[in-house]
């Protein structure tokens, strides 16, 4: 119980910590060999949901991922998809293109590409003043091989990822344009088929944040967020061998926009 406790006093979810015993146990090493890690991180984002017709839409989604706040390259993401609208719930089926860079204390040898097809559903709903949404996504992973700095020779891995997030106004019972908001999410990360060795719980990210909302533009997030991520390889110090954990402290910037492209006919 006081490892619990200690996870607790460092704001990690106990949920996470009963996913990181067993996925632990899978390696080589045991639970209390880890060796940790902290980055400072900085991530611009750009997300949009464009509708073009009243059933169907695309997303559009540019994420730069910079390490040491805006120092070196940690990551860059690229992600696009087919939205499909219903009343409640928007389904995405789409493509992402990733690149990561060496970084941290544990960097891979070469930067390396990723190719994935993802699913998702995103279910929004309102408690009083609170909204809420629940985001369900799969991604099927085409993992190039950062040894060689190349797609060959990669790796394929699923992974299921859930996320949890609220929005409320700080003025009224709605969020109008030109008012601010505070929004929370917390969102963890799953690894699952026969690639995976070491990092079953593969991360959980928790974030706070201050936005606004720009009117017809969309909503304008600055925040925090904090990213613990076990990688998918170990570490041999002699003896021992450890697995490797990173603690990422991230400055967020995003822009939500949803634009439409659609023009609702005149009655």
């Amino acid at each position: 119980m006081s490892v619990i406790r200690a996870f607790r006093r460092l704001g990690i979810p106990a949920l996470m910590y009963l996913f990181l015993v067993p996925c632990q146990a899978q390696g080589t090493a045991s639970p209390a060999y880890r060796q940790n890690t902290g980055n400072t991180n900085a991530w611009l984002m750009y997300f949009g949901n464009h509708k073009f017709s009243p059933l169907l839409g695309w997303h559009a989604e540019v994420q730069i991922r910079r390490h040491d706040l805006i120092r070196e390259w940690q990551q860059l993401l690229l992600r696009t998809g087919l939205d499909i609208y219903s009343k409640n719930v928007r389904y995405t089926i789409g493509y992402a293109f990733v690149e990561t860079y060496p970084y941290g204390e544990f960097p891979v040898a070469h930067s390396f590409p990723e190719h994935r097809i993802w699913q998702q559903a995103l279910v929004s709903h309102s408690t009083g003043r609170l909204k809420l949404s629940h985001r369900y996504r799969l991604e099927q992973r085409m993992i190039g091989n950062a040894s060689a700095g190349a797609f060959r020779n990669g790796r394929f891995e699923n992974r299921f990822r859930y996320m949890l997030k609220g929005s409320l106004p700080l003025t009224g019972n709605t969020l109008e344009a030109k008012e601010f908001f505070l929004a929370a999410y917390d969102e963890i990360f799953i690894n699952f088929g026969k690639g995976v060795r070491y990092n079953l719980l593969d991360q959980n990210r928790a974030y706070a944040a201050l936005g606004f909302h720009l009117g017809k533009i969309g909503k304008l997030e600055c925040g925090f967020l904090y990213q613990v991520l076990q990688q998918g390889s170990l570490i041999q110090t002699g003896m021992d061998t450890f697995n490797k954990i990173e603690n990422n402290f991230t400055f967020q910037l995003g822009l939500f926009s949803d634009l439409s492209f659609y023009k609702t006919p005149k009655d």
